[in-house]
């Protein structure tokens, strides 16, 4: 949509009814949506058409839990009018001016509340999460999601179908159900399609890794290789390179603990573990490989690499090199006692 606009009344009452119709449509990402409240802040006017086009349809109130979508460490709950503008219709009163305004205050205040009843929504149409950084929110349409450090996710929702991009990282998605509107996940190898369901993304390096905790979800080729692949509870695949991959069961409950920053570990190796820790910190660990073999268990706190470090007290040496460093050594061999000599 063209954004900019000239100042007239028709170019203001043309971008008002433009706005109208997508928001009518449900046409507008959150991006967009956010964007339309800016273009309502920035005069009176703006206010006066679009308030004016609401009354026309008669639909301002029914439309009031589709304008907005917001979080109220964000975005003010009052629409400031800039000192010394007023409204553009000269034939308007100063007081009905005021009765307008303050309905559309109202309406806004009220979609504000409601947002802020339902938890933090999320209003960026991008999310980037640094080394040791948690988050999670709700998104637009009522789905909760949970990302991990060192991910990128983003909003490509749509009247026809609800798309994120995950670029690198990890993602756990509480999905609301809408059968219109099917939820799909981008991820380069793997395309996972849902409609109501509880599973997760892992987007690394060189494959990707789907679970699932509850539900179905359907998992196609990134390459568009023909195929597809159904995973149910407690099922997992990972992408990688020939398809269609073949699902294994799992403890989805373990393989998802990292959303609530736990790392479960039943008889992995240090080596593998330590990996795990490193690509979620910036603390990283380094183990040699004399180590890197021995087994270890437990539950771990999955940003708190140095206490798993100090947990390896009895199977080897922690060294730490630096602030952002820890190695792992293995302790040195005792040597036998050396045998007494023989009595003469």
């Amino acid at each position: 949509m063209e954004r900019s606009e000239e100042g007239t009344q028709s170019s203001i009452r043309e971008h008002a009814a433009q706005w109208f119709l997508r928001l009518h449509a449900n046409d507008l990402n959150v991006a967009e949506r956010f964007a339309f409240l800016q273009w309502l802040k920035a005069s009176p006017a703006h206010i006066s058409e679009t308030l004016h086009t609401f009354l026309l349809y008669s639909i301002l109130y029914p439309m009031k839990k589709q304008l907005f979508f917001t979080n109220e460490d964000d975005v003010s709950n009052v629409i400031p009018l800039p000192s010394g503008e007023q409204p553009q219709q000269p034939t308007r009163t100063r007081s009905s001016w005021h009765v307008r305004a303050l309905g559309v205050a109202v309406a806004i205040g009220l979609v504000l509340v409601a947002g802020a009843m339902s938890g933090r929504v999320w209003l960026e149409s991008t999310i980037e999460t640094q080394a040791s950084e948690w988050r999670s929110m709700t998104l637009n349409d009522g789905s909760f999601v949970s990302v991990g450090p060192h991910t990128e996710l983003r909003d490509r929702f749509g009247a026809q179908q609800r798309l994120l991009s995950l670029s690198r990282g990890e993602a756990l998605f509480q999905v609301a159900k809408d059968p219109s509107r099917p939820f799909i996940v981008e991820a380069g190898l793997a395309i996972v399609r849902a409609t109501g369901t509880r599973f997760a993304v892992d987007r690394r390096e060189h494959d990707v890794i789907v679970t699932v905790e509850e539900g179905t979800v359907l998992v196609s080729d990134g390459k568009g290789r023909s195929g597809a692949v159904s995973l149910t509870a407690a099922e997992q695949l990972k992408i990688s390179g020939a398809w269609p991959p073949v699902a294994r069961h799992v403890d989805a409950a373990r393989e998802l603990a990292w959303s609530n920053r736990r790392l479960v570990f039943e008889n992995d190796t240090v080596a593998a573990a330590a990996e795990e820790f490193n690509r979620r910190n910036r603390v990283q660990l380094i183990v040699d490989p004399a180590l890197g073999s021995a087994q270890v268990r437990g539950v771990f706190h999955a940003d708190d690499p140095a206490s798993f470090a100090d947990s390896l007290a009895t199977k080897g040496i922690v060294l730490r090199e630096s602030r952002d460093i820890i190695r792992l050594l293995p302790r040195p061999a005792v040597p036998p006692p050396a045998a007494r000599p023989a009595p003469p």
